[in-house]
């Protein structure tokens, strides 16, 4: 009997297990340069905070900031000015942005990334 149980809680249709996670590698426009910086968004399992991080597009926001499974956060990341100045400034955006996802420095080695002088 409970085995029937079970299986009916397991097979109800949630908005919260049918969500589909899809990565994403942004690509800075020309406005993006102009302005200095592109805001970036990630997510991570709420339950699992070695877990997988991913980033997503800002248009996948609204799927996840409601959902309590799912940690999302943002970040203003530097792409123009002096590589030292750019770094720095893409630490302080790690580290803040760190309080809601911890590991986001180990997705995001590489300080200089779309960076252009």
């Amino acid at each position: 009997m409970n085995t029937d149980r079970y299986k009916e809680i397991v097979d109800l249709e949630s908005e919260f297990n049918q969500i589909n996670i899809v990565s994403y590698i942004p690509t800075p426009t020309e406005e993006d340069y102009k302005r200095g910086y592109l805001t970036r968004y990630f997510l991570q399992k709420s339950n699992d905070k070695n877990g997988i991080i991913y980033e997503i597009r800002k248009k996948s926001i609204s799927k996840f900031s409601n959902n309590p499974f799912y940690i999302v956060t943002s970040l203003d990341w530097r792409i123009v000015g002096e590589s030292s100045e750019v770094k720095k400034s893409n630490e302080a955006s790690i580290r803040f942005a760190s309080e809601e996802i911890s590991k986001l420095s180990l997705y995001l080695p590489n300080l200089l990334q779309f960076h252009k002088k």
